[in-house]
């Protein structure tokens, strides 16, 4: 009959309907180098291509490797993970189980998160740098400069080589790595050990990347500097460097990376009305402030950090437990490792501050 027919046809729709998006979960959960798609917040991923064929994410400040690797939080895949729970399974096995010896490892999945995790409390992907996942050794363009344009007037020889210097550089970063020792009676007896160790391995490994990245772009020749003394303490040397910046060609800097001290010291500056801070310029309203123990004192570093600077980390960040590694303190050991550093991409987008030039 017709009303069996309409009834066959609406559940064949709907069953439809439920694989098209089954296939949609499958694609999102599956590790996809190649995947160009939008996020979860719209916006696409970046990708790199080397001369073999290799896809490489080059991942923004705001996008997480977890979203591109197809980790999806929204679908609980591997978003509830607990480390602490790990680590007591693996040192004394399952409730129901036994512990394996050796070395446990986490799930590949995870560590995707904790390279998110590593970045959000990064410095400098907090002021706009991008992060390269690689797989394996490659190179990477450096510009010193932009090239020049000339006017043509026809029949004319009046068009010379820009002096632009384009520099290979290598990503290849070194481990990095971390020795937790942990003893029966903490592992089993602390019920917040997962967020402890959560927050205590991101804090580090973000410490460890910042001093790299910021030791790297002070020892950058090629990013000018203050010539005379432009002291990151007070709002108005900063803007005497923003000035130096802008007549080397550089457009307002999106992000400014100071010491904890000359950070608080501009935010005390008050106004010459008694009791009203001073504030940041109107000029620079939409300049990140953000502040590193690893700059130098009174040193700071400002410009436009997701073309100049990027983090290059190969596609995992390790976590091992190792049993009873000190066997003589009753000890197990945490072992997490990852490869990361810094790469001035274009020294001509940052600049760096100075009191004593």
């Amino acid at each position: 009959t017709a009303e069996a027919f309409i009834a066959f046809k609406a559940n064949q729709e709907q069953r439809l309907d439920g694989l098209q998006d089954r296939l949609e979960e499958i694609e999102a959960k599956g590790a996809n180098p190649g995947r160009t798609g939008p996020l979860p917040g719209g916006s696409a991923f970046r990708t790199l291509k080397t001369k073999s064929g290799i896809v490489l994410p080059y991942l923004t400040s705001e996008q997480k490797a977890a979203d591109y690797y197809g980790q999806r939080a929204d679908k609980g895949d591997d978003s509830d993970f607990d480390l602490g729970e790990f680590c007591r399974s693996a040192m004394f096995g399952a409730p129901a189980g036994k512990a394996a010896s050796g070395v446990a490892t986490v799930p590949t999945g995870v560590s995707s998160q904790i390279i998110d995790n590593v970045r959000a409390l990064t410095a400098v992907t907090r002021a706009g740098a991008g992060t390269i996942m690689l797989d394996g050794p490659t190179n990477m363009a450096r510009i010193s400069g932009d090239p020049t344009v000339y006017q043509h007037t026809e029949g004319a020889v009046d068009i010379v080589e820009s002096d632009i210097t384009i520099a290979a550089v290598s990503l290849n970063p070194k481990l990095l790595a971390v020795l937790i020792p942990l003893t029966a009676e903490v592992v089993q007896d602390s019920p917040n050990l997962n967020a402890l160790l959560q927050t205590s391995l991101a804090a580090a490994f973000a410490l460890k990347l910042d001093t790299l990245s910021i030791a790297k772009i002070l020892a950058d020749a090629a990013i000018p500097d203050s010539g005379v003394a432009h002291s990151p303490a007070t709002w108005a040397g900063t803007m005497l460097a923003v000035t130096a910046a802008l007549a080397a060609n550089q457009d307002l800097p999106t992000a400014h990376i100071s010491t904890p001290a000359n950070f608080m010291a501009r935010a005390s500056q008050l106004a010459s009305t008694a009791g009203t801070w001073l504030g940041r310029p109107p000029a620079l309203a939409e300049m990140r402030e953000l502040f590193s123990s690893s700059m130098t004192a009174d040193v700071a570093v400002f410009g436009r950090f997701a073309e100049g600077f990027a983090i290059a980390t190969r596609s995992e960040l390790t976590v091992e437990v190792v049993r009873h590694a000190k066997p003589t303190s009753a000890s197990h050991l945490l072992v997490a490792h990852m490869r990361a550093d810094g790469i001035v991409l274009q020294p001509g987008r940052l600049f760096i501050q100075k009191l004593v030039p």
